[in-house]
């Protein structure tokens, strides 16, 4: 039941983080600023799709009793999102060199 739980929390935060990211294709947050980068704006429409689907999937997975399912999807959730946050430091350091 525990490992339910927190394998719903996890695709949550990755579905949120996902619908955070096509919401804001067009608008500036935190240090970014996709408005002024048109591959910046790319890769968050490709990061926020994955991560949606990463995220209904890890729910689904979260009730299906299914162990490997539910390891599987912990590992493709926690490489996508370490590699979604090297590809955007990229543009953060991008963006440091400028000013």
């Amino acid at each position: 039941m525990l490992l339910a739980i927190l394998m719903t929390i996890f695709g949550l935060i990755a579905a949120y983080e996902g619908c955070f990211f096509l919401t804001h294709l067009h608008k500036p947050f935190l240090i970014f600023h996709p408005e002024r980068q048109s591959a910046l704006s790319k890769a968050l429409l490709v990061w926020g799709i994955l991560l949606l689907i990463i995220g209904i999937l890890a729910i689904i997975a979260a009730w299906t009793d299914s162990i490997l399912f539910i390891v599987t999807m912990v590992v493709i959730g926690c490489v996508c999102e370490t590699l979604m946050a090297y590809s955007l430091m990229g543009y953060f350091q991008a963006e440091q060199r400028k000013n």
